[in-house]
């Protein structure tokens, strides 16, 4: 989904005329969620590891999405990561020496053609999620 939303938006352009020059920040860890409010009912989701997520955004970068050590993307097949030097790790944030955060810049389902589009890929995987056990 991140990498769909840095998509949409690098071909769009905010009411003033300027690119939108979004950020994302991906952090991966147990959260509280509920609905809070009686006038305007909202979902919200609590916890440290929220506040991680925003820190993640935070450090990245316009039209990249920054993933955190304990997200493993970058040990799963066909994401594409360039790993970040530790020092742009959010201050506050403790990750086990050797280990740091890194850009997730695209996907490649295995086995496809690289040269087709990321939804074609995405719909790849996600048609293989359909088809496993639960």
């Amino acid at each position: 989904m991140a990498l769909r939303m840095i998509e949409a938006c690098s071909d769009h352009v905010a009411h003033d005329g300027r690119p939108i020059r979004m950020r994302i920040g991906i952090h991966t860890g147990t959260v509280l969620a509920g609905v809070v409010g009686k006038k305007m009912p909202r979902y919200c989701l609590f916890g440290n590891n929220v506040s991680m997520a925003n820190k993640f955004e935070s450090t990245s970068e316009p039209l990249k999405v920054n993933i955190s050590p304990s997200t493993i993307l970058s040990e799963s097949p066909g994401f594409l990561t360039e790993p970040r030097p530790r020092n742009c790790l959010p201050a506050g944030f403790t990750a086990p020496e050797g280990t740091t955060c890194h850009f997730l810049y695209g996907y490649l389902h295995p086995g496809e053609p690289p040269e087709l589009p990321l939804p074609h890929h995405i719909a790849t995987a996600l048609s293989q999620l359909d088809d496993e056990p639960q």
